[in-house]
């Protein structure tokens, strides 16, 4: 193959699903512009958290959807020059020294990079630097942040039992736990209860009983999260207050990110990534991600907050490229 059809690869690997793409080695004239990168070829598996589906599942999931891409590209693996891969679950250096030792078979010719989801989140909302913050509200929540000296901080991320305050599953058990309080009389009434109860098929709140302990995973539990935005955005005060305790959470954590890499007290702005589907669902007044937007305002007037411009794996593809600058 032709030096100008070599490729870099940038690898999503989430709870929900796998996503891969190809990338030219080089970016093209108008990759900063609304038109994009120029994406060769794509690949999608499942999950590859192994915590979610096992070590073998994961790393099958990353292989298949790394041959989709690169099939889709019109390209072999020996076309690939490097490989970014962001995935959850990877916190440990033992967990990336596993997924290098895959790279190792599959591609044994590339760079490799591992890091972890939040960090090609925030490539994919920096143009590919590694600078700035970033939220993510999902399934879970983490914020993660780099200052100019390549120092690196966190806070969350620590699982739904542990507090993932601000998260889908900790919205999704607060309307769980406001439709029971209403319905004993325990709270207010909430336009969540019939909403929730249309919206699961059920005709009785005692259902809910069966409903959340037949099932307990965390992607169930917080998949209900959008119905707060439905209706906190009609109104509901009871929907209002639970997006308003996520957004103390998120701003909490961003906040100890900040501080503790010194950028909430410099003069230099920095970009906050607000980030995950949560937080670029909906964006209009009220909703979770403007709650996040008016407190950050107050408190950390240095940050330029944005969303991401590109999806995730593209934000590793950049950082593979970057790899290679380096090397």
């Amino acid at each position: 193959m032709s030096a100008e059809r070599t490729i870099v690869l940038g690898l999503d690997g989430g709870g929900t699903k796998t996503v891969c793409v190809a990338l030219p080695l080089a970016a093209g004239p108008d990759e900063d512009t609304i038109a994009g990168p120029r994406i060769l070829g794509r690949g999608q598996q499942g999950s590859s958290n192994w915590n979610s589906v096992g070590v073998e599942a994961a790393r099958a999931h990353c292989q298949e959807a790394i041959l989709e891409a690169v099939a889709a590209a019109g390209a072999t693996l020996a076309d690939v020059a490097a490989i970014c891969l962001g995935m959850s679950g990877v916190g440990r250096p033992a967990d990336r020294a596993r997924v290098q030792e895959w790279m190792a078979e599959l591609l044994p010719s590339a760079c490799a990079v591992i890091h972890n989801d939040a960090v090609i989140a925030l490539a994919s909302g920096t143009g590919g630097e590694l600078f700035g913050v970033v939220v993510i509200s999902g399934t879970g929540m983490i914020a993660y942040g780099v200052n100019r000296q390549g120092c690196t901080r966190r806070a969350g991320g620590w699982g739904a039992l542990l507090g993932d305050g601000g998260s889908g599953y900790a919205i999704g058990a607060a309307i769980l736990r406001a439709v029971t309080h209403a319905a004993d009389g325990r709270g207010p009434q909430t336009t969540l209860q019939p909403a929730l109860l249309a919206h699961l098929g059920l005709e009785q709140p005692e259902e809910l009983i069966r409903w959340t302990y037949d099932d307990i995973s965390w992607h169930r539990i917080a998949r209900l999260a959008p119905l707060a935005l439905e209706a906190a955005a009609q109104g509901d005060a009871v929907a209002q207050a639970i997006l308003d305790e996520a957004a103390e959470e998120l701003v909490a954590a961003v906040l100890a990110v900040a501080r503790g890499l010194g950028l909430a007290e410099g003069p230099e702005p920095f970009p906050l990534i607000l980030a995950g589907n949560l937080l670029q669902a909906a964006t209009g007044p009220g909703h979770l991600a403007a709650r996040v937007r008016e407190r950050v305002g107050h408190l950390l007037p240095q940050a330029v907050v944005g969303h991401p411009t590109v999806e995730p794996a593209v934000g590793a593809a950049w950082l593979a490229r970057a790899a290679l600058q380096g090397s």
